[in-house]
């Protein structure tokens, strides 16, 4: 029998104050300082005048200035400090010339073979994705600035190469309290409230007959996707890459829970709207209601005809619609500036000279093998010498990282596992198949992406499906044995371990 109402609001309310517990634990000396990666907190000072660009990456170390908002050269200090107290240097922040040329044109990008020693080194690729050649000591005017004789008329623009959703999120408090801004505490908020969303929903489906655990076995699960998935390191630092991953998780969960079902498709569209302004592979999550508005039975429109197409077909516009209007804006604000209305400035990191992406993009088939190691089956080192354990920066496959996943490959749930009702039973095949299909929509693309994660203790961009992910392990697996528990119970053991060491104690990484 499901479980009561209360009842399973008493669980949900017990697993949300455990993840508080554990997460500020592990986060411990991190809450009391913002992280060194500020992009987000960067960005929400530069939005609450109407700015797109920063002037921070030409700050560096040394005393505050005339005028600094409250905490600016703290952050900076932060960001710029590495180990041993030595200098290190801006980390992803995009950038790109606007130079006069003598013959009075101007224009706008970057020289990204700058570094070659041939006559590519004059190549210069513009904004719009044209190349010239620009000799920047010959061919650039001088007297610029004021007239300042010598003076060559190059300006270098500076930007944060991320979706700007994080960044709308941390305004108002940074209103408040500036760039002293925690962003550590910030994602823990989203963290510990995805957990909250996550053993909602479960427990919802179970009511709806998708599954048959109890809720014990519900809670083990919820404590899977908390602290046995890189849901658990990512979620105690803060720092721009991991902040924006947590953020996303809790979009993408609110998306799931409206989505399912195509029961609330305006939310669904919105929350995946914001999704995909905060990370942008969750676009591909889109697919997911469609499916369930069209195939809500496994099959097409679920017999209804003409009236169930009527149906699904303005439950997927309603979803459309806040979709279409998040993403007219994200393409305003990419062209606003870098002039294409896909860019978010990835392209322009290091001025463009990234060697990976200048000479394949940022999607291409050149990154599929390395990929696909750093998200199934990178390994530990072990060694005979301390610390014993070696973990490559690339990070951990998810089947090390996360041993639980291998219960996929378990036999499917039994007739007694699974509902006895034929019109449920058909429902729960068909959201299984719904959420496969979402699952490998968000993973796949990402395998051809230029950047597998690095530096990482786990294959962090499976935050971007790992929910669904979780679910389908719930949903398929049937009730929990002891080979269950304990594979759950080794995962933890492993998010424990880059927990407590990444970020902290280097000598566990390696190149």
């Amino acid at each position: 029998m499901p479980p009561t109402t209360a009842t399973a609001t008493r669980r949900i309310i017990l697993l949300v104050l455990a993840a508080t517990v554990v997460y500020g634990a592990f986060a411990a000396e991190r809450l009391l300082t913002p992280s060194r990666h500020f992009h987000f907190i960067d960005m929400a000072w530069n939005y609450i005048p109407g700015r797109l660009d920063t002037e921070t990456p030409r700050r560096s170390r040394g005393p505050e200035q005339a005028g600094d908002p409250n905490g600016l050269q703290r952050a900076v200090e932060r960001h710029l400090t590495g180990p041993g107290d030595k200098t290190e240097g801006w980390n992803d922040w995009a950038s790109y010339h606007v130079i006069k040329l003598k013959d009075g044109q101007e224009v706008a990008g970057v020289w990204p073979w700058k570094d070659d020693a041939g006559a590519r080194k004059h190549d210069f690729l513009t904004l719009e994705g044209q190349i010239m050649v620009i000799d920047r000591n010959a061919d650039v005017a001088t007297d610029c600035s004021g007239g300042v004789r010598g003076r060559t008329c190059d300006e270098l623009k500076y930007f944060t190469s991320f979706p700007p959703f994080p960044a709308v999120v941390f305004m108002p408090f940074v209103a408040v309290w500036g760039y002293d801004t925690s962003d550590v505490l910030v994602t823990l908020l989203f963290a510990i409230a995805s957990v909250g969303l996550f053993a909602w929903w479960l427990s919802r489906m179970r009511r709806e007959g998708l599954h048959g655990l109890s809720g014990a076995d519900e809670s083990w699960w919820v404590l899977l996707l908390a602290f046995g998935t890189v849901a658990f390191f990512c979620s105690i630092r803060g720092e721009v890459w991991f902040t924006a991953l947590v953020i996303g998780m809790t979009l993408n969960l609110l998306h799931l829970l409206a989505a399912e079902n195509a029961r609330a498709p305006l939310l669904a569209g919105l929350m995946l709207g914001l999704g995909v302004a905060t990370r942008t592979p969750l676009l591909f999550a889109a697919l997911l209601l469609p499916l369930e508005a069209f195939f809500p039975n496994g099959r097409w429109l679920g017999g209804e005809g003409r009236e169930g197409f009527k149906r699904a077909f303005w439950k997927c516009f309603w979803y459309a619609l806040p979709m279409a209007l998040v993403g007219a804006a994200l393409a305003w604000f990419n062209y606003v500036r870098f002039r294409q209305f896909g860019e978010f400035g990835h392209t322009y990191l290091l001025e463009g000279t990234r060697a990976p992406t200048r000479e394949h993009g940022l999607f291409s088939f050149w990154f599929l093998n390395r990929n696909l190691g750093a998200a199934l089956t990178n390994m530990p080192v072990f060694t005979d010498q301390a610390p014993f354990v070696l973990i490559t920066r690339h990070g951990l496959g998810l089947l090390a990282a996360t041993p639980a996943l291998w219960l996929l490959l378990r036999r499917k749930p039994t007739v007694a596992d699974a509902p006895v009702d034929a019109a449920v039973a058909a429902r729960r095949k068909a959201f299984i198949r719904h959420m496969w299909v979402s699952v490998a929509a968000v993973a796949i693309p990402g395998l051809l992406y230029q950047n597998d994660g690095w530096v990482q203790f786990a294959y962090r961009f499976s935050m971007d499906f790992l929910p669904p992910l979780v679910a389908l392990l719930a949903l398929q697996c049937g009730p929990l044995g002891r080979t269950g528990k304990a594979l759950i119970v080794a995962s933890i053991a492993v998010q424990v371990l880059g927990a407590v060491t990444f970020g902290r104690y280097e000598m566990f990484y390696y190149d």
